[in-house]
């Protein structure tokens, strides 16, 4: 709550002020907004009212009166069918993430004999090594830094242990 009362002016001011310098990027946000709401009221919300109103209906009762057998087994039915429709939306989405990273992989191995293609073998071969040694070297002076750091904190360790250690000085941002 105190997040939504600390950053309500400026939230205000960015919805009530048409022409803001981050107006291009709000317009195309409410725009879709308002189509996705336009749409759902449109299409969705007709066929779907029915059910929400007799779900509330339901659930209503169930919760004002006393719960009897049947109200009981409706609701577990109704829990176990929800949890159904996850399921299936879970599976859905894994398998267009799974698609979709089988396509970027093909693509990838297109585009690299595509690249192998447009200057031959050798040249690309050249390339990779001198790309491999960049790549070694940069290791190299990451295990260099490493071993400083290492270093450093086993000499603060050791002054700890004699008992001498002045802790951060610098940049203790205190």
């Amino acid at each position: 709550m105190d997040l939504f009362q600390e950053n309500f002016p400026q939230l205000f001011y960015l919805y009530s002020t048409y022409y803001t310098p981050y107006a291009t990027y709000i317009h195309p946000l409410r725009r879709a907004l308002l189509l996705t709401q336009s749409y759902f009221y449109r299409y969705a919300f007709p066929t779907l009212y029915p059910f929400y109103a007799l779900t509330l209906r339901l659930l209503g009762s169930v919760f004002t009166e006393q719960p009897s057998l049947a109200s009981l087994t409706l609701l577990a039915v109704l829990l176990l069918v929800s949890l159904k429709l996850v399921d299936v939306l879970r599976r859905a989405i894994i398998s267009w993430i799974a698609f979709a990273i089988r396509m970027i992989m093909y693509a990838s191995v297109v585009l690299v004999g595509v690249w192998v293609y447009q200057r031959g073998l050798e040249q690309r071969l050249e390339e990779l090594g001198w790309a491999i040694g960049l790549l070694a070297g940069l290791g190299e002076l990451g295990e260099k830094m490493g071993r400083a750091r290492a270093a450093r904190r086993a000499k603060e360790a050791r002054s700890i242990r004699e008992g001498h250690y002045r802790g951060r000085t610098r940049g203790a941002g205190w």
